[in-house]
């Protein structure tokens, strides 16, 4: 147990400092001293939540962010081999279907936020940029996703957003999913106006919101 507990606190300050290439090795060091994958996997998310505390009241700004999450990403990278032979699902806080709305080609606020969300437990699926709305509706059903995260920094894709709504309604799936968006150009009247559940500028806010929802549905 205190074997676990100075991983994370040694992890913690390497991600604060923003030394990717002291997390990249103690990440290794753990692993060939045996250190369960799943245990490294959480002393990473704990210190990613840290920064994203540290991003809501003030203390990091949004370089920090893209940062950490490209350091999350590299040890991702490094964890996924040994982590997909025993991952059974049983770690994922919920399933979402996310990606930038037809119209739009922007993507910098949705892989922030997908690495976030993947760095707290969620199992997302990307669909990318300029998405059609029979896309979301596909995805959705594929991977049977109670989340959708519709991303936007131009107001063009407000006009896709609307539609892959509506058939969210058409297909009888409303109901059942969480329909959350954010973007430079949204706000809580588009929220309204388009026919989300959510709004939200801040990616910490975005995994509470949905973690808030994956609670409501358990």
């Amino acid at each position: 147990m205190r074997e676990v507990h100075n991983m994370e606190e040694e992890l913690k300050r390497a991600f604060l400092a923003m030394k990717r290439q002291m997390v990249i090795d103690l990440v290794k060091k753990e692993i060939d001293s045996g250190m369960d994958l799943l245990a490294i996997l959480k002393a990473c998310r704990l210190a990613m939540a840290e920064v994203g505390k540290k991003f809501e009241t003030g203390e990091f700004f949004l370089s920090e962010l893209i940062y950490s999450a490209e350091v999350f990403k590299a040890v991702s990278a490094i964890l996924e081999p040994g982590l997909i032979a025993n991952r059974n699902g049983a770690d994922s806080k919920g399933v979402v279907v996310f990606g930038t709305p037809k119209g739009d080609i922007h993507d910098l606020g949705k892989n922030i936020v997908i690495t976030m969300m993947r760095s707290q437990g969620f199992t997302v699926h990307d669909l990318g940029v300029d998405v059609p709305p029979e896309m979301f509706i596909k995805e959705l059903q594929r991977t049977e996703a109670y989340i959708l995260g519709l991303s936007a920094l131009i107001t063009p894709a407000f006009v896709s957003m609307k539609e892959t709504i509506s058939l969210l309604e058409e297909k009888g799936m409303r109901d059942n999913t969480f329909v959350i968006i954010g973007g430079g150009v949204t706000t809580d009247f588009a929220r309204k106006e388009i026919g989300a559940d959510a709004h939200t500028l801040d990616p910490t806010e975005a995994i509470r919101l949905c973690e808030e929802y994956g609670e409501r549905q358990n």
